[in-house]
């Protein structure tokens, strides 16, 4: 791992978007860990997020894209911060916009607010994490309703590394399917590692019997 990754580990951990412990999934499953993206709701922590996906981007494309969007609701902000963070910390000037849930009749009409979307366009799309690729496929079809964009990648904070339901990998099913490839900043495996029998600020986030429940979970939910 890069130094900015281990930092963005340490991050989640002490900002407390990455939880340890039990915690009931939507799926049912029975997991060690949680990754709560809502705990960045203030000035300083969005920054630094922003900084995070944009050193990400900035690392793994270079400059080669158009636009930052954001899916309604949680991707808004996102695409927000990291266009800020580019500029700010890379001096790359790119634009943003996002999607309404629901179609605007009056004002400045239309699903998309931002930078109008055009032909040929290389579309960025951000968002905290990735499970079964529904809400990615919904939004790839709205803009595609609108505009015949290329998508030059999906970014995430964090790959969770499960199977679905189906017992399959739903990221490898949308990058087959799409050709869209999905960039994690991290790998829930990377944080981990990282974590494991660390000190951080004067505290273990991720002890040996922690380490030995994830482990668990892994073999048997794990890609």
């Amino acid at each position: 791992m890069e130094k900015y990754q281990q930092e963005f580990i340490e991050f989640l951990a002490e900002s407390g978007a990455l939880k340890f412990g039990q915690f009931t999934l939507k799926s049912g499953r029975l997991s060690p860990y949680f990754i709560n993206a809502a705990v960045f709701n203030d000035g300083k922590l969005s920054a630094k997020l922003g900084y995070f996906f944009a050193k990400k981007i900035t690392a793994t494309l270079g400059e080669d894209y158009d636009i930052l969007f954001g899916p309604a609701y949680k991707g808004i902000p996102l695409a927000v911060e990291t266009s800020m963070a580019l500029w700010k910390d890379f001096q790359i000037n790119k634009p943003w916009a996002f999607d309404r849930k629901e179609e605007k009749a009056h004002g400045d009409k239309g699903m998309i607010v931002g930078k109008e979307l055009q032909d040929d366009d290389r579309v960025i799309i951000l968002d905290d994490v990735f499970t079964t690729g529904a809400a990615k496929e919904e939004v790839i079809e709205k803009i595609r309703g609108i505009a015949h964009v290329r998508f030059a990648a999906v970014f995430i904070a964090v790959d969770r590394q499960e199977k679905n339901a189906d017992g399959k990998n739903a990221i490898k099913e949308f990058e087959d399917k799409r050709e869209i490839p999905v960039h994690s900043i991290v790998t829930v495996r990377d944080a981990f590692s990282h974590l494991r029998g660390r000190e951080i600020s004067g505290k273990v986030y991720v002890t040996e019997k922690l380490y030995s429940d994830f482990e668990d979970y892994v073999k048997q939910y794990g890609i």
